[in-house]
């Protein structure tokens, strides 16, 4: 008798360890499922802010072009265009002087201007342009257009595209506005 209550507490254990693996394996299968959805929702959302980032990056591109002047800027090649006498008004900013060499016919030194300005704040998985007046100065289409397409722009006036400035009341400069200048950043 003794044999057979101990046989029936060994029987007993044994059943209650099965309920313990199976209550162990539900509760590992049922964490799982909350951490994949947890995962997968956190994905779907991580894609969606991109968009936010490029609105914020053509803004700030754009500001940051217009607030720093020539001579506050740290810039090699701006540097360069001021020493060789390229660049004359250390008072314009770095986007009214892309805005001069584009209206002087310049195009060549707006474009790498416009490049050695902005291209350092532009990651290389994202396309990136300078416009003025719907014309491109400066474009890197290393990236199609995938997602979204981001512009900002900002209107400028000064030197009509062609024509030179007099210093004196007998040939005045011709003013040329507005212009638009637009940055346009994409995914």
């Amino acid at each position: 008798m003794k044999k057979c209550r101990q046989f029936s507490r060994i029987e007993h254990m044994l059943k209650q360890q099965k309920k313990g693996v199976f209550f162990t394996i539900d509760s590992i299968l049922a964490a799982g499922i909350i951490v994949a959805t947890i995962i997968f929702a956190s994905s779907l959302y991580a894609e969606e802010q991109p968009t936010f980032y490029l609105n914020y990056l053509s803004q700030d591109i754009i500001n940051g072009l217009s607030a720093v002047t020539v001579g506050q800027s740290s810039n090699g090649y701006i540097k360069e265009l001021i020493g060789d006498g390229t660049i004359t008004n250390k008072g314009n900013t770095i986007l009214e002087q892309i805005v001069e060499f584009w209206a002087e016919g310049e195009i060549a030194l707006a474009n790498k201007t416009a490049m050695n300005a902005t291209d350092h704040f532009v990651p290389d998985a994202m396309g990136f342009g300078v416009w003025i007046d719907n014309g491109a100065v400066y474009t890197r289409d290393d990236a199609p257009i995938k997602k979204s397409l981001v512009s900002s722009k900002k209107i400028i006036s000064g030197i009509e595209k062609g024509k030179t400035t007099g210093l004196t009341r007998e040939n005045p400069p011709t003013l040329l506005g507005p212009v638009v200048f637009e940055v346009r950043v994409w995914q």
